[in-house]
C-alpha cells in the first residue's frame, strides 16, 4: 500500500472554504479510481490554518496514474487560491498499519 501526503497552510480564515472544496471536489475525484483505498483530511490543533491530506493506494502505479490525471491537476490548480503558498507533497510506502 502507498500513501500520498500533502501538508499545507491555508490562507487565514479560509479553512471552512477549503474543507467544503475538499469534501465536494477532492473526495469525489477519487470515487471509482483504480487502486484508491481511502483518504483523510487532518486539521492541526496548534494552527487551525494548517492541515494534512492523506490518500491511500493499492499500488504505486495506481497512485502515480491519479497524480498524472488531468482531473487531479485541474483540482490542484483550483485549490491553489486557498493555500498560503506553504505546502509540500510526498509519497510513501506504508510499512505498517492497523487501519
Amino acid at each position: 500500500m502507498y500513501a500520498r501526503v500533502l501538508w499545507g497552510k491555508i490562507k487565514m480564515g479560509m479553512w471552512d472554504e477549503y474543507e467544503r472544496y475538499y469534501d465536494q471536489k477532492i473526495i469525489m475525484s477519487t470515487d471509482g479510481v483504480k487502486g484508491f483505498c481511502g483518504r483523510r483530511l487532518l486539521r492541526s490543533l496548534e494552527n487551525p490554518d494548517e492541515g494534512i491530506s492523506i490518500s491511500l493506494w493499492e499500488t504505486k502505479e495506481d497512485m502515480e496514474n491519479y497524480v498524472k490525471s488531468t482531473q487531479r491537476q485541474e483540482l490542484a490548480r483550483d485549490a491553489e487560491k486557498l493555500y498560503s503558498g506553504e505546502y509540500w507533497v510526498k509519497h510513501f510506502e506504508v510499512k505498517s498499519s492497523n487501519v
